[in-house]
């Protein structure tokens, strides 16, 4: 097998698109990482790269030094990995594989020759609902969701939801700064922020689709999303104005009534570990949380 070179790697660009997304069609994984709006949306935060080898796509964020688990027509061979882990080693990283899908576990045992497995911290598990379970919000459950949409509805008499067009990427922009005052000092707001800067630069090239809701003429929540496999879409961003009591379930339960027809599942993606962010995903009862392994090389 020949040696795997990190120099090969290029950056995710554009022109990149169509072989990444064929690739990432083929896999049909059901993590968020692998969707091309995703990887270029934060390709300046995580200095994002890529390379074809054995016609199987890698993709390393060197910012965070994460390889993600190959897309292919077949799964890679454990030797494969292994011949790339080393090439990553010898670039200078620490040649661990990343999103490792369990179902490849355990049907390569084997790998073990090689990694050590470890399963991925909790911040890393992706929230996964069915459509039909967040549009129709039946149950005891998600009884306070239903209350806090009633309360919007009461409050605002004149309230709409749109379709996301270029006219209103201003308003939205405006929405996200009024939301990231609150979160100053904090790294990860100011990194979401550019990669939300990006998306709406390049939303109809990366096919984003999106939600805003509009209440006495004023922008209170919006949601931006987008196709991720055969089954599902995935929510890259969603912003209320906090002090706009209902507005955070409104934009969801109608997310999810605009995806009735598209999608069996909606990827909510990761909490990060943040406690508000994770109570709020988990009040929804996802249907299941997405967890995958890393595969650290034996010394």
């Amino acid at each position: 097998m020949n040696e795997f070179d990190y120099k090969r790697m290029r950056p995710v660009s554009m022109e990149e698109a169509g072989d990444v997304k064929r690739a990432l069609e083929i896999a049909d994984f059901p993590s968020c990482e692998y969707s091309f709006p995703n990887l270029f949306i934060w390709a300046e935060v995580f200095r994002t790269c890529l390379t074809f080898f054995n016609d199987r796509l890698y993709i390393h964020m060197p910012s965070v030094d994460e390889l993600l688990f190959p897309c292919g027509v077949n799964e890679p061979p454990p030797e494969e990995l292994k011949t790339v882990s080393t090439g990553m080693r010898k670039a200078g990283f620490s040649g661990t594989v990343a999103h490792v899908p369990d179902a490849y576990l355990r049907q390569h045992p084997e790998v073990t020759d090689f990694f050590s497995i470890r399963p991925m911290d909790d911040a890393n598990d992706e929230y996964i609902y069915r459509t039909e379970a967040l549009a129709g919000l039946h149950g005891s459950k998600l009884s306070k969701k239903r209350n806090l949409i009633y309360q919007f509805e009461r409050t605002y008499e004149r309230f709409e939801v749109n379709p996301i067009t270029s006219e209103y990427f201003r308003t939205l922009i405006e929405l996200t700064e009024h939301w990231r005052m609150d979160h100053q000092d904090d790294q990860r707001v100011e990194n979401e922020r550019r990669a939300i800067s990006r998306a709406l630069k390049y939303y109809n090239e990366l096919g984003f689709e999106g939600l805003m809701l509009l209440a006495d003429d004023d922008i209170k929540a919006y949601a931006i999303f987008s196709r991720l496999n055969s089954r599902s879409y995935t929510v890259q961003f969603e912003k209320a104005l906090h002090e706009c009591k209902g507005a955070s379930q409104v934009i969801t339960n109608r997310t999810a009534i605009y995806l009735r027809d598209k999608c069996e599942f909606i990827n909510r993606e990761q909490d990060l570990g943040i406690p508000g962010l994770r109570q709020a995903k988990q009040s929804y009862a996802p249907d299941h949380l997405l967890k995958d392994f890393f595969l650290i090389p034996r010394e």
